[in-house]
């Protein structure tokens, strides 16, 4: 900006005004309340959900959490959990690992929580399979409440179920909770019928927050006031686990940022989910033991170096299976691939890459005898959950989102899954997604980073936290020069490196750039950046870290 002091409030009006929010709600969207939260009784269930949990606990009985094994689910069953330590219920709780071939409620795991003299089961992120599994349970004294956020076709047997879903509810404005979220409106809804003090779930809202964020929903509306007060709070938690992560992590002497769960938090969580026990993950939140937390945040390390590894050897498998069959990437509408040897806890990553990487809906899925559990990623307008609720004659389950979802099937129904979805998936006519030009994404600011200041970081602050629709504020610099490049990460595709400009020095990180920069530094190249500016301690100083989005070779 010529070098002109520029005010946050400026930039704030100028972002808001290009976002196009509508000034009534603007107050609202820059300083979220804890107060702004929605009536969790504008659920339809919530009161018959709360009497049948309030009536357990009068006839002592044990309350089960089922939770499912990402991030998401992980989160939402260890908030839960902990609510109802505190208010003195009895509650146990029980996360599958990936290999189990049930989703959802399961008559093997209704007979667990029966044998360990469980009276109701609340589902967190899970969903259920069938009307029958819930009547078995019933048949056995036990009941089943089903809390959940995913897309599903709702069927004539739903309303025999007590579930909380948004996406299911015609009252409840706000459809796009996580899994973790619905978790804190049931909470929500019980305080607020037993008059309880709000604080009880308030103080761990840095739980629900890391949910929320893996999960990667909307960064807007409940969702906001969930992940900007979460924030606030994760650097004094309550969670003896969360806070020696956040030791180890170096990232206790700082303020913690949505990229910090995206990118260190939330994949040594997932890891456990992922190639570990997934129980553990819960465990991790709940327990208070020191060793038994040493020992677990030294299982998430190992095994998040294992995940890195099976997601070098799946990417690697996938691109070869892709050149070895001369398949012509730009003229199929989707990507299907599938193999035995794949690890079903990481295909979902991939996936997310290759994506990116074609810009097209991709399915990978892992074989283990005679079935296959899928993930699929998607692209903007192409629905991937409702391409699979058209052919759910084929599937032996489904589930998920427009975006992302996930499948079993058996090996002999692959052949007309591949021959639907390549007819009737819509097809991108643009590009692939990676190129090597020099058409930086779209900025909103032309700073120049020797311009960051206070002032900058004031209006982040208050713009933050950033995701799906609020998208990080980005700035333009011309002519940096690239010093000491380093890669990391599978492939190599990220890279570390000092920028100098107009005689400063700055660190930076690229993630999924490393292709785009000389890395031999044989040319005196300057290079014009996209890239946004966070505080990191670095040998126990605060330093100024541009985190690039995207570079390109300056040429004038």
């Amino acid at each position: 900006m010529d070098g002109k002091k520029i005010k946050s409030q400026e930039l704030v009006e100028r972002i808001l005004e290009k976002r196009n929010l509508i000034k009534s709600n603007m107050e609202k969207f820059l300083n979220p309340e804890l107060l702004d939260f929605k009536n969790p009784f504008d659920f339809e269930n919530m009161d018959k959900i709360i009497d049948k949990i309030i009536e357990v606990h009068q006839t002592a009985g044990r309350i089960f959490i089922y939770g499912d094994y990402d991030v998401d689910g992980i989160s939402g069953t260890s908030f839960l959990v902990r609510f109802f330590r505190e208010i003195n219920y009895d509650v146990d709780y029980y996360i599958p690992n990936r290999s189990e071939s049930e989703y959802g409620v399961s008559r093997e795991n209704i007979d667990y929580f029966y044998k360990n003299n469980g009276k109701l089961v609340i589902t967190v992120d899970t969903g259920y399979n069938t009307m029958e599994d819930v009547k078995y349970a019933r048949s056995l004294g036990m009941d089943v409440i089903v809390t959940d956020h995913h897309k599903t076709v709702k069927e004539s047997f739903d309303d025999e179920i007590l579930y909380l879903n948004p996406k299911l509810s015609q009252n409840y404005k706000f459809k796009s909770l996580s899994g973790a979220g619905v978790a804190f409106k049931l909470a929500q809804g019980i305080c607020i019928r037993l008059n309880l003090d709000m604080g009880l779930i308030y103080k761990y809202l840095d739980i629900v927050m890391i949910g929320t964020i893996a999960d990667v929903v909307p960064m807007i509306d409940e969702n906001r006031i969930i992940i900007k007060n979460g924030l606030k709070i994760i650097k004094n938690t309550k969670v003896k686990g969360l806070g020696y992560l956040l030791n180890y992590l170096r990232l206790n002497r700082k303020d913690v940022t949505t990229t910090d769960v995206s990118y260190y938090i939330s994949p040594l969580i997932n890891s456990l989910g992922r190639v570990g026990t997934s129980k553990v993950g819960a465990d991790f939140f709940i327990k208070e033991d020191d060793f038994d937390l040493y020992n677990i945040i030294e299982d998430m390390k190992t095994l998040n170096k294992e995940r890195r590894n099976l997601e070098k050897f799946i990417y690697d498998d996938a691109m070869k299976k892709i050149h070895r069959t001369g398949l012509d990437i730009r003229e199929v509408p989707v990507l299907i691939l599938s193999s035995p040897k794949w690890h079903s806890g990481v295909i979902g990553v991939v996936s997310s890459r290759l994506s990116l990487k074609f810009n097209k809906p991709v399915i990978l899925i892992a074989f283990e005898g005679e079935y296959g559990k899928a993930s699929c990623r998607s692209v903007a307008n192409i629905s991937i959950f409702n391409l699979l609720a058209d052919v759910k004659h084929l599937l032996v389950r489904y589930g998920g989102h427009d975006l992302a979802a996930g499948f079993v099937i058996h090996k002999n129904k692959l052949n007309d899954l591949k021959e639907y979805l390549i007819n009737n998936t819509p097809k991108i006519e643009n590009k692939l997604a990676v190129t090597k030009n020099n058409d930086l994404i779209e900025y909103d600011f032309d700073i120049s980073i020797d311009e960051i200041d206070s002032e900058i970081f004031k209006f982040l602050e208050i713009m933050g936290p950033f995701g799906s629709q609020n998208p990080h504020v980005l700035f333009h610099s011309k002519g940096v020069k690239f010093k000491n490049i380093k890669t990391f990460g599978v492939d190599y595709r990220h890279f570390n490196s000092e920028i100098i400009r107009n005689g400063k020095k700055y660190i930076s990180v690229g993630f999924d750039l490393a292709e785009k920069v000389d890395l031999e530094e044989k040319n005196d190249i300057n290079y014009d950046i996209i890239y946004y500016p966070e505080k990191v301690f670095f040998r126990d100083e605060e330093h100024i870290q541009i985190v690039l989005k995207d570079i390109a070779i300056n040429n004038k």
